[in-house]
């Protein structure tokens, strides 16, 4: 943890950023370096492959060239993890960015969506024939959200498309030198990650997660802790007579009732270097246990007046009441091309007078540190579960776009902090 131990000072601004890649200057370094906040997957497959990709395809504009950046962690030849990161001429961001991909060598660092830090590495900048090198007149463009959105689209289909030589022309960060051990265990007694209902107040982490029940039932309660109250949140609530739980999480406000179950696969080596064919059906198999479950917990907490829980060692009655309910089923990967098979399944949370959505972990994440109050989570969360009822399939990630532009728009205003 070299960064956030010999720089603290980096930490909230880190907190504060949503995810992708962010250059830093660490007080009076002549250099920038890179912090990538990113999902624990990508920062596995980048650790095994001792690499990360950058790629700068040359895209056409309506009068000129420009670019933006694609960056790869390869847990899958054709299909890996990426960030992608549209650059700008006016911003400090981008032109952070591109410095950083001209070094010989730049100190990465890698951090989660809770911002633990899990590894760092000084690497060699080998660039093999990006068009920051090549012979085509290259301009960046001025910013604007919609310029934004339409370049992530135009970024998303050319990597899609992309060729053995667009890969064999990507600027290369190969790992050089550990900044500091990658062997860390984190333990985080914290009330920000800890204060549910349910926790043991504290919770241990590791990068590879061979137990991952109950890593990601600890990540979705310190997300859910970002727009919710400590005490309206109750994480593993079990039946009082059997002493059988219900379901992952159960979130009370005044008026609605949260239904959550989540279903998730080892994080290692092995778990992400599988085939997208048995991911894909890791995923639907996922989702129809988890939609089994909140539907079976609907059931048993509609059928008494008064259901009697127990959370941890404590009593706790729940009466749903007038509440509305809503079911909400989170598993590790959604796939874009999928959208009319996730639309189904959210049809079979129709039951519940609140209806239902299907999320992947990490848009779960950007959703909660997007809308961070519970009126805002509560409107946003309402509206999808609406749409994807009455017009097919929404993507959260899409949802959650407009508080990434806020961010940037912060970033371009405040320029980078030095």
């Amino acid at each position: 943890m070299r960064l956030t131990v010999l720089h603290p000072e980096v930490r909230p601004q880190i907190a504060k950023f949503a995810g992708g890649l962010m250059p830093v200057r660490l007080h009076d370094d002549e250099q920038l370096s890179l912090v990538i906040k990113t999902q624990k997957e990508a920062i596995l497959a980048a650790k095994m492959n001792g690499s990360i990709s950058f790629y700068l395809p040359a895209l056409p504009s309506s009068t000129l060239t420009t670019t933006s950046l694609i960056t790869a962690f390869f847990d899958d030849d054709d299909e890996p993890l990426t960030i992608r990161t549209p650059l700008f001429g006016d911003d400090d961001f981008s032109r952070g960015i591109i410095e950083i991909l001209k070094y010989d060598e730049v100190d990465i660092y890698f951090f989660d969506e809770h911002n633990y830090e899990w590894m760092s590495f000084r690497t060699i900048v080998e660039d093999n024939g990006s068009c920051l090198i090549g012979d085509k007149d290259i301009h960046l463009l001025g910013y604007h959200p919609e310029t934004v959105k339409s370049i992530h689209g135009v970024l998303n289909d050319w990597f899609g498309t992309r060729t053995q030589e667009d890969d064999e022309c990507a600027i290369q960060a190969v790992f050089k030198e550990e900044l500091a051990p990658q062997d860390i265990f984190v333990l985080d007694m914290t009330p920000e990650m800890n204060g549910y209902q349910g926790g043991s107040g504290y919770r241990r982490d590791t990068l590879a997660r061979t137990d991952p029940g109950y890593h990601q039932e600890r990540d979705i309660s310190a997300c859910l802790l970002r727009a919710f109250e400590p005490q309206q949140i109750m994480m593993n609530p079990r039946r009082k007579d059997t002493f059988k739980e219900i379901l992952d999480h159960l979130v009370l406000t005044d008026e609605l009732a949260i239904l959550i179950q989540a279903k998730d696969s080892p994080t290692t080596e092995a778990g992400i270097t599988r085939t997208l064919e048995r991911k894909r059906r890791s995923t639907h198999s996922q989702i129809d246990d988890a939609i089994r479950q909140i539907n079976g917990a609907a059931r048993f907490l509609e059928r008494a007046t008064t259901a009697k829980l127990v959370v941890s060692d404590n009593d706790v009655e729940v009466s749903l009441g007038k509440r509305r309910v809503i079911g909400l089923a989170i598993v590790k990967e959604l796939f874009d091309d999928e959208g009319k098979a996730y639309a189904a399944a959210c049809r079979k949370l129709a039951s519940l007078n609140g209806g239902g959505m299907v999320m992947d972990y990490n848009s779960f994440h950007a959703f909660t540190h997007r809308f961070k109050s519970e009126a805002e989570f509560v409107r946003a969360l309402e509206t999808m579960v609406e749409r994807v009822k009455t017009s097919g399939w929404v993507r959260v990630k899409d949802e959650v776009f407009d508080g990434v532009l806020d961010w940037v728009e912060q970033v371009r205003k405040g320029g980078l902090d030095r």
